[in-house]
């Protein structure tokens, strides 16, 4: 736990003098979120309004996320699912043992900023916006 914390404040130092360049993370800001309706459908949820604009961290080396939003510190482990290059996305699934969390980023788009999507299982409800 302790490692946790000190390399999130390692993170967070090395991302506020832009040292981290893409290769090895994504800075991502959110711009909607959704909950499932009744019915199956998506449908913006009442939390938007609060997490709209906010942003976070995604680790591309270990899959760990920072940030007020999908934060993973206090997760059991967080896995890269595929790292991602010119032709598939980056997917990161986070274990907090009573729910999973999960964020693939469309880094193969060949724009600077990329969407992204995250959701967490007993969580948030769906979460997208752009990284870069």
């Amino acid at each position: 736990m302790l490692i946790r914390i000190i390399m999130a404040f390692f993170i967070l130092f090395v991302v506020s003098f832009n040292a981290v360049a893409g290769e090895h993370s994504y800075t991502c800001t959110i711009m909607h979120v959704y909950e499932l309706d009744n019915d199956g459908s998506l449908r913006s949820s009442d939390v938007e309004k609060q997490f709209k604009g906010k942003g976070f961290l995604i680790s591309r080396v270990t899959g760990e996320i920072i940030g007020d939003v999908v934060p993973s510190l206090l997760s059991r482990s967080s896995k890269i699912i595929v790292k991602g290059n010119n032709d598939y996305p980056f997917k990161a699934v986070t274990d907090f043992g009573y729910q999973a969390q999960l964020v693939r980023t469309n880094g193969f788009f060949p724009e600077v900023k990329k969407s992204f999507f995250a959701t967490s299982i007993g969580g948030a409800g769906f979460i997208t916006g752009l990284c870069e």
